[in-house]
C-alpha cells in the first residue's frame, strides 16, 4: 500500500520501488493461488480449512491497492490480469 500511495500522491518514477509496472509484477509474483484457483476457492470459503482461509485473506490483502494502481498502468496482459483480480477480490474472505 505504501508504494501505491507514493505513486498515487507523488507520481510514478523509473525507480523500481515507485514504478507502477514493477509493483504490478511484484504483486502478481506474490500470489500463491492463480486467479482461477482463488475464484474457485472463494466459493464457500467459510467451509474451508483455516489455513486456506488465511491464504485467501492474504490474497485479499495483497490486492487492496489494485484499484489505485491500475490507473497508472499501460494496457497489457498484467493490467488485464490485475483487473480480473479486482473482480475476484470482492469474493475473498
Amino acid at each position: 500500500m505504501l508504494r501505491t500511495w507514493i505513486i498515487e500522491h507523488l507520481g510514478p518514477d523509473t525507480d523500481p520501488d515507485w514504478n507502477p509496472a514493477t509493483l504490478a509484477a511484484d504483486t502478481l509474483a506474490a500470489f500463491t493461488f492463480d486467479l482461477d484457483q482463488a475464484g474457485a476457492l472463494s466459493q464457500g470459503w467459510h467451509e474451508r480449512p483455516i489455513e486456506q482461509i488465511r491464504e485467501l485473506r492474504d490474497h485479499k490483502n495483497l490486492t487492496a491497492h489494485l484499484e489505485c494502481l491500475i490507473g497508472h498502468l499501460q494496457p497489457g496482459p498484467n493490467t488485464d490480469l490485475l483487473a480480473a483480480w479486482i473482480e475476484v477480490r470482492i469474493h475473498l474472505p
